[in-house]
């Protein structure tokens, strides 16, 4: 049968009905739904209604829907926005769960009902796709029922690879930018207030922990700059700017750790491509930052105390000793599948210690699900590091790529220093933009041919004037 008959379904369907009209139809069978439920759990029905609006109006705008869906989950708000310590979320986990799961899979579902297929499938997808659906068979037979699956936190971590495989479809990145911004400014407003409400606290519980804001900031702040620095140069400074208040603010350090290494690998990426003027951007975006923590008595106390001299004796040091050498143990006793179940690394030092974490997400997978898990959680850093290494190659600095390959290079250089992958939001950002760009590497090569045409093209008429001047 032609694609031409298999496709003529869906456009019967597309012609018959607008994207208002659907909206029409499903708002109506919400409002019948909700009105069904209301009667007998108003809470449930007023979150099942809202829920699903929300979803229908995803879906409805079209490819952009996606980033934004990921962006908006990912920096929501899901727990106590003033805190001491880390507390369980403001909503139930099923709830959590819901979005997390509606995020990818909406837009997903919308845009294969409306497009069809859009290219040959991948066989590394494939295999990616068994992996992770080979985890959730092995965590649900040792968990033994889907409430404890969800109850486990691990639900985020699994729909890593949900997200990944979902964003391929959306490789042409339409909206990650916008997107972006729009998380970090949500980010960084209610940093702000919360720093404001709870003066001298540190920033960022109400995504969880501030190191999970950390990470969160340093995932979304290349793709928000280049969206400001294409609008304007003071807004990609303040956004700039704020970011790295905010981040100070947060006291994660490993969240400066991640931002210096993208610094370098920036400068690295802009030396190898020759491109001066960015080359003195990123010494003078490094110069007016210094400037700015010295100059503010605050900022510069935090950075003090946080690098002082006896950091290599505060609890957090010492508790990582701990936890590499307990952890390379556990992996050597069961290297392949580790315990079969999330959180028992944390279960243990929780026993040994009064930290229920070992500080750092590749040990703790590696723990809990082996070496098979430690493959399954790399994938999108795999993607990232290649992504990184073509463009050093090559000599290019894409910014749409490099953008999207630096947020993931940030959040897994916090992920050395913190069990990131049991935290959701870390999980979908990491899924959604590892997805995208292993769409978009094969685009690395077309751009440096591009880029290597228009400069020869550019160099043409000078050479022709040069070669006219000699002979006359």
């Amino acid at each position: 049968m032609s694609s031409r008959h298999r496709n003529a379904p869906r456009d019967l369907l597309t012609s018959a009905f607008s994207r208002w009209q659907v909206l029409l139809i499903a708002s109506l069978a919400l409002g019948l739904l909700g009105g069904a439920l209301v009667s007998r759990k108003p809470s449930d029905a007023v979150i099942l209604c809202v829920v699903a609006i929300g979803i229908v109006a995803l879906a409805m705008s079209g490819e952009r829907a996606f980033p934004l869906a990921v962006t908006v989950v990912a920096v929501a708000p899901w727990y106590p926005f003033i805190s001491e310590g880390a507390e369980s979320p403001i909503v139930k986990q099923k709830v959590l769960c819901a979005a997390l799961a509606a995020a990818p899979l909406a837009p997903w579902l919308w845009s294969l009902a409306i497009s069809g297929r859009r290219a040959r499938p991948s066989r590394a997808a494939l295999l990616m796709g068994i992996l992770y659906a080979g985890l959730t068979v092995l965590i649900f037979d040792t968990l033994g029922s889907v409430s404890a699956l969800i109850n486990s936190k691990i639900v985020g971590f699994l729909f890593l690879g949900v997200t990944f495989l979902c964003a391929r479809r959306f490789g042409d990145g339409r909206g990650w930018l916008s997107a972006a911004f729009f998380g970090l400014v949500l980010l960084l407003l209610m940093g702000a207030d919360a720093a404001v409400r709870a003066p001298g606290g540190r920033v960022g519980y109400f995504v969880g922990y501030p190191i999970t804001y950390g990470a969160l900031v340093v995932g979304l702040l290349p793709a928000a700059v280049i969206y400001a620095l294409q609008r304007s140069r003071l807004l990609a400074g303040g956004i700039t700017a704020a970011a790295a208040a905010l981040l100070i603010l947060s006291e994660s350090r490993s969240s400066w750790v991640a931002a210096t290494v993208m610094l370098i690998v920036i400068l690295a990426l802009q030396v190898r491509a020759g491109n001066v003027r960015g080359i003195v951007a990123i010494v003078s975006i490094v110069v007016a930052l210094g400037v700015l923590v010295a100059g503010t008595g605050s900022l510069s106390g935090i950075v003090e105390q946080k690098l002082s001299s006896n950091i290599t004796k505060t609890q957090s040091v010492t508790h990582r000793e701990y936890s590499y050498g307990y952890a390379f143990k556990a992996i050597g006793r069961e290297p392949l599948f580790g315990a079969g179940a999330p959180g028992s690394a944390a279960l243990e030092s929780a026993n040994e210690t009064n930290i229920g974490a070992l500080d750092n997400g590749y040990l703790s997978i590696s723990v809990d699900l082996g070496l098979v898990g430690l493959l399954a959680a790399i994938v999108p850093l795999g993607v990232a590091i290649r992504v990184i290494a073509r463009c050093l190659r090559l000599g290019v600095t894409p910014r749409y790529e490099l953008a999207l390959a630096l947020g993931i290079l940030g959040m897994s250089v916090v992920t050395v220093f913190y069990d990131s992958f049991y935290w959701a939001q870390i999980d979908l950002l990491l899924g959604a933009m590892g997805g995208v760009l292993s769409v978009r590497l094969a685009s690395l090569a077309r751009t440096a041919a591009a880029d290597d045409a228009a400069a020869i093209a550019g160099r043409q008429p000078r050479m022709a004037r040069l070669t006219l001047r000699r002979s006359v």
